[in-house]
């Protein structure tokens, strides 16, 4: 008999989260905080049964009833017992790193984050000539339409504060492969390749650039990469000691402090806003599609297209500085724009971690714009 009630006890362990949770589901937090999309549930068939096991593991894994709960409880415990994110760790999955303070870094899925921090996952000679060479054909594409072609790489946040990375982490060098790359792009062609690490490091003394508990940098980091741009265009940048950075709110959490489903602990970060820059100027803001456009009195008439990422957003003040603003994450309206608008520049804006498949992409703008 005791055998029994221990089956049955057993059985209801086992389905008891899975039926509750479709009466609370909508009550708990059970969205998805991971900045992906969730598996698709596989169906089995005679052409993915050997993928079929790992498919299924992965569509669970991302549905389990009470995930967020569970990831939650899980951080709690290692806060309790001073666990930290070692190395092995962050090389195998986890997708988010607890540092010094309770800072927090994204050790982005499919991504080098992590490799290009510990800057061991250089360039090969003939990967640096092949991403050069799909700028290159993009410049001169653009060229064709008399547009400029600049980049811009927004730092991943641990290149900027690594005092902040735990000490179990240590680089086996300081030259990353980032750095590998702009030099290559500097010397090997005529492509504008601005990298925002060293300005970021300049600016950050007794500033904070980034968020705490998010995976990018705020409206001051924002504004160091748009001096960089008009560095670029202008000759000459305003430094964050000649303008007035307020806080704005002091109960800001984060995208990664979510993934944790830590958002309502973590949740004492500042956000930040920038005053007394070109107060003169009066700008007017609208929505083209997904797209956003402005428009202003700037003493520079020039128009630009920012084919941005997410980091773009805190870019925005750049509007400022030049007559047209317009920012677009849609590939298609920005081949469209190139070929009908003829801005004066793109500016193309990417986080560092997304350096993978930039060969691809620029390829495919390339064909975009050679379209008829």
């Amino acid at each position: 008999m005791k055998h029994k009630v221990r089956f049955v006890l057993f059985l209801l362990l086992l389905v008891a989260p899975s039926v509750t949770f479709l009466f609370v589901r909508d009550l708990i937090d059970s969205k998805n905080h991971e900045n992906r999309k969730f598996a698709e549930r596989p169906t089995l068939s005679l052409a993915n049964l050997p993928s079929f096991p790992q498919q299924f593991d992965d569509w669970f894994n991302d549905y389990l009833p009470y995930k967020n709960q569970l990831v939650m409880t899980n951080t709690i415990k290692n806060d309790i017992l001073g666990a930290g994110t070692t190395a092995m760790e962050y090389m195998t999955g986890s997708m988010v790193i607890k540092g010094k303070d309770n800072w927090l870094f994204y050790n982005a899925e499919k991504q080098q984050s992590f490799n290009d921090y510990m800057c061991n996952n250089l360039y090969e000679e003939a990967e640096l000539a092949r991403i050069a060479d799909g700028y290159v054909k993009l410049q001169e594409k653009l060229g064709e339409l008399g547009i400029e072609l600049v980049v811009l790489y927004a730092t991943n946040k641990e290149q900027v504060y690594p005092e902040y990375m735990p000490s179990s982490i240590v680089p086996v060098g300081s030259y990353s492969r980032t750095d590998q790359l702009v030099d290559y792009m500097r010397a090997h062609t005529s492509v504008p390749l601005l990298y925002t690490k060293e300005a970021l490091r300049e600016e950050k003394e007794g500033r904070q650039l980034f968020y705490k508990y998010d995976t990018h940098w705020n409206s001051l980091g924002g504004f160091v990469g748009g001096q960089l741009l008009n560095e670029h265009f202008h000759g000459e940048r305003v430094f964050l000691k000649d303008v007035s950075c307020e806080p704005v709110k002091t109960d800001v959490s984060g995208d990664l402090a979510r993934m944790l489903s830590m958002g309502n602990v973590y949740n004492d970060d500042t956000e930040w806003q920038v005053r007394g820059y070109k107060e003169e100027v009066t700008v007017e803001e609208s929505r083209d599609g997904e797209d956003f456009v402005f428009t202003s009195n700037a003493k520079d008439p020039r128009s630009l297209l920012v084919y941005m990422d997410s980091f773009g957003y805190a870019l925005m003040g750049i509007s400022k500085d030049y007559a047209s603003v317009r920012f677009s994450r849609n590939t298609e309206d920005f081949a469209s724009y190139c070929r009908t608008k003829r801005p004066d520049a793109v500016v193309i804006e990417m986080v560092e971690r997304w350096k993978d498949g930039q060969e691809g992409w620029c390829r495919g703008l390339y064909d975009l714009l050679a379209e008829k």
